[in-house]
Formats: C-alpha cells, structure tokens, sequence
C-alpha cells in the first residue's frame, strides 16, 4: 500500500517546512490539497505554491483539485509538478467536458484521478473509469482536515472495487480522510492501493514509526 501525506493541516508559512521533515520517513507521495474557497470552503493554495513544492521534495506529487472550473487552470498544475491531477466529479456540470480533460492529462504523461464527494453516488462515477489511472474515494467531506473517517466508505470502496475487477479495469483506488490505524487495515483488504494521510501524520511526533505503522 502506497502512503500519500497530505498538505494539509500545516499552515502555508510552514508548508515547505513541514514537506522536508517528510521527505526520509518512508512516504511515497505528497498529497497537495488545492483548494479555492468556492468549492469548498477553505482554501489553501494554486499552482504558483505548487511550483516550490516541487522543488522541495523528490516524492512525486499527487495533486487533488477541488476546485470550481479546473478546465480554466489544470494545464497550469501539469506544468508545475503534478504526477497526478485528480479531479473532482462535481467540479463538471457537463460531463462530456469531464472526459475531455481526463483524456488530455493522460496524453500529457501524468496520471489522471477522478474524486467524488460522500454524497455521490458511485453509480454516478462509475462509467468515468474507464478514463482514469486512479480514483479518490473520499471518506471524508473535503475541505477540513481531522474529520472522522466515515463507515460507509467500506461499501462505497467495496462498490468501486466491484466494478473495476468486472470490467478488469486497471485503476488504483485512492482514500482520503480520517485514514489511521483503526481502518488501514481493512482498507487494505479492501483492495485500496494508496491512502492520504493527515492528521494522523502531522500529530504523530515520531513520524517514521507513524509511517511504518500503518504499512
């Protein structure tokens, strides 16, 4: 299992900080949360920060945009670092619009990812898929940082992981909120190949047992 640590709760002044004290401890990705406020309602950073984490750390970037109008700015986060660009499924009004853009950032050698808030029906993202490199169960409602890992993501993960074996789609599925070691392991056996992890993280003082841990 891939471990991907998150940008956030660390305040902006210290996010380079904090993403250097990652960097020996064992993570596979950083999870860069962007956020605008709008779709959302916090907000933390675009592609300009984005720029100076990538030159910060060697781990490869996963970028996960939740945002209004991403098809104004992806090509901006490409440019700057991402080695994933996740989007999320209700960003898009127009679906067809969705698939364009899925379909242009896996021609621009990065992996696409397609998110979808708690609410969302799988059923809805499902026929996406097919498009797709991973997909970001969220087990949390986006936006804040230290929510609680919600019980229902197991069916909605089991759901997901359904789909893909019968259709023998090969798409990594991602988790993201309120990972720790009450639920790794049943993520795990779920099938989930790389969790976000926050909070968890950045309150353990020990960061590479916090790591090792949950591997």
């Amino acid at each position: 299992m891939l471990i991907s640590a998150s940008t956030n709760p660390p305040k902006l002044e210290n996010m380079l900080d904090y993403i250097t004290s990652l960097e020996n401890t064992g993570i596979d990705y950083i999870h860069c949360d962007v956020m605008d406020g709008q779709f959302v309602s916090a907000k933390t950073f675009d592609y300009t920060l984005l720029k100076s984490i990538k030159k910060t750390t060697i781990k490869p970037l996963d970028v996960h945009l939740m945002i209004k109008n991403p098809q104004k700015t992806y090509k901006k986060y490409l440019k700057n670092g991402a080695n994933i660009l996740t989007l999320h499924y209700e960003s898009f009004a127009n679906k067809e619009q969705l698939v364009k853009l899925l379909e242009d950032i896996k021609k621009r050698d990065c992996f696409t990812g397609l998110s979808f808030k708690p609410n969302t029906s799988v059923d809805e993202i499902l026929p996406f898929l097919c498009f797709c490199d991973v997909v970001l169960v969220m087990s949390v409602e986006p936006g804040k940082s230290g929510q609680s890992f919600l019980q229902t993501t197991f069916k909605r993960i089991k759901q997901v992981k359904d789909f893909l074996n019968e259709y023998n789609l090969n798409c990594l599925i991602e988790v993201d909120g309120g990972v720790n070691l009450s639920n790794i392991a049943k993520l795990k056996e779920l099938g989930v190949s790389i969790v976000v992890v926050g909070n968890y993280l950045y309150s353990s003082k020990d960061k590479v047992k916090a790591v090792n841990m949950l591997r």
